[in-house]
């Protein structure tokens, strides 16, 4: 059982150098890359708009803001008139405070178009890389299936092989090859040879196996190892 399974892990490397080497391609890479900017594009897209939106609220509270002071130094036009001194202090007084918050307001409004600039800025380099990707992720996409369909007739020869050794294995370890080969680690399953006297340690990633695990491991034929998670089998 242990030859036929190691047997198939052996051609099953053939399957999976060909799965690395699609997923090494340039076209691979690119077309992974195009995907996944293409795929949060959205939620950039209206992430930038919020704050859009924010923006120019904040901007016409700023004007109108402006246009109230604008009018309320109107009431002032004619303060020049004034006679009473306490009359000329109060308006002197309230000129000074309209004065700077003319000040503050020019500012604030400043860095708030500062803010919109940027952010239109921003705006426009993303739907030019949108833009980009969509022809990186069309024209790789095509280019990857191309090579894909390339491999397709390797990939059916070694899929017969494996079926005809498949089935000289035990169901229950050919279920837990196959959940492991999801994981896409390899390899899978590792020989060991147990000792007469003192401990026993992972082939795979040299872990020492508890009492318990060896127990496990000598009452089973195989144990999976805690640490890498790895198949491991007594060697026959």
């Amino acid at each position: 059982m242990l030859q036929k399974l190691m047997e198939y892990q052996e051609v099953d490397k053939e399957l999976k150098a060909i799965e690395d080497s699609l997923k090494a391609s340039e076209e691979y890479r690119k077309l992974a890359t195009a995907t996944k900017f293409l795929r949060g594009a959205n939620e950039t897209k209206d992430q930038i708009e919020d704050r859009a939106k924010a923006l120019f609220s904040a901007m016409n509270e700023l004007n109108a803001t402006y246009d109230a002071l604008k009018e309320e130094q109107g009431d002032f036009a004619d303060s020049d008139q004034a006679k009473e001194e306490s009359t000329v202090s109060y308006l002197k007084k309230k000129s000074q405070e309209l004065s700077r918050k003319f000040s503050s307001l020019e500012s604030e409004i400043t860095r708030l178009s500062g803010e919109i600039t940027d952010l239109v800025n921003q705006y426009k380099k993303f739907m030019s890389n949108v833009k980009t990707m969509m022809t990186q992720r069309d024209e790789n996409k095509e280019k990857y299936e191309t090579l894909v369909r390339d491999t397709e007739p390797k990939k059916k020869e070694i899929s017969e092989r494996l079926a005809a050794i498949s089935k000289d294995i035990p169901k229950e370890y050919m279920e837990r090859y196959l959940e492991k080969r999801k994981d896409n680690k390899f390899p899978i399953c590792y020989e060991i040879e147990i000792p007469s006297k003192g401990s026993v340690h992972c082939t795979a990633c040299g872990t020492e196996f508890s009492s318990l695990e060896l127990s496990k491991l000598k009452q089973n034929g195989y144990i999976e190892c805690e640490n890498c998670r790895k198949l491991i089998f007594i060697k026959q």
